[in-house]
């Protein structure tokens, strides 16, 4: 019992954090997604190369939140600039291992340095295109992302459990059904139209859309996860929120989610 309180209570004030910062002004989600892609970076260390690369991954770190605010700055002509962004971030990585580490470049954390800056900085950094879809503050898009995310894992959990008997990825999370994983896509599908009737943004359509591609591949992000901590042996990715683990635990299908909803919404929607 105390632990589904306390698990509860914390839910309850991450999604409020989530949801003030993200809809009160950019520089609260510059603080938030600044706080995220910190938690995301020293648990992702935990779970690949452990400390034999603290310095490069706090570096990475570093210039991941100068990244974030460069993008705040010149956020009109961002997209056409995030490769460059991205490729000097790769290269002050590199750099600082030959005139800091000084030694012969280990491959294992260079993979896992590189997989820190795709699997963690640049979602997030398209999550602010995506609040600044149509060149203005507009975060509405984002809290739907956030929304159709909590309603299919919360619709996959109640389906699964009720009616799950076909897994659908037994190796990496056994829990998991086909059943609840299109209870979750019904979940997210209702409340796009919620949103739909609200929200005029978008149309109902491009809701819907939207709403099955987070869903979809929120859902891989989260076996991308369970394959992480698979490999690493460990349960949670850390124990930043009481009863629910690390922020990748957390933001796992986020994290997956954003590019491809980016994708869409630029080009199609």
């Amino acid at each position: 019992m105390r632990e589904f309180i306390t698990r509860s209570l914390s839910g309850i004030v991450y999604a409020g954090v989530i949801i003030g910062a993200t809809a009160f002004h950019p520089y609260a989600l510059l603080a938030l997604l600044a706080i995220i892609l910190t938690a995301g970076i020293v648990e992702l260390k935990h779970l690949t190369v452990g400390e034999r690369a603290k310095t490069l991954f706090l570096t990475l770190n570093l210039l991941g939140i100068l990244l974030l605010w460069v993008h705040l700055q010149f956020l009109q002509d961002y997209q056409n600039h995030l490769v460059a962004f991205l490729v000097i971030v790769i290269m002050s990585v590199l750099i600082h291992w030959v005139f800091i580490k000084r030694t012969t470049i280990n491959t294992e954390e260079l993979v896992y340095v590189i997989l820190g800056i795709v699997y963690i900085l640049l979602p997030l950094a398209l999550a602010f295109n995506i609040a600044f879809i149509k060149g203005h503050w507009q975060p509405q898009t984002l809290l739907a992302i956030f929304f159709f995310l909590w309603a299919n894992d919360s619709f996959a959990y109640i389906t699964g459990k009720w009616l799950g008997k076909h897994k659908l990825f037994q190796q990496l999370s056994p829990k998991k059904t086909i059943e609840g994983f299109v209870g979750g896509l019904i979940g997210a599908l209702v409340i796009a139209h919620v949103i739909a009737y609200f929200w005029s943004n978008l149309t109902v359509t491009e809701w819907v859309i939207l709403s099955v591609l987070t869903a979809v591949f929120g859902t891989i992000g989260d076996l991308f996860e369970s394959a992480l901590k698979r490999a690493a042996d460990v349960k949670d990715s850390g124990n930043l929120i009481p009863g629910h683990g690390g922020i990748l635990d957390r933001l796992d299908s986020f994290l997956f989610a954003i590019p491809i909803a980016y994708f869409y919404l630029y080009f199609f929607a």
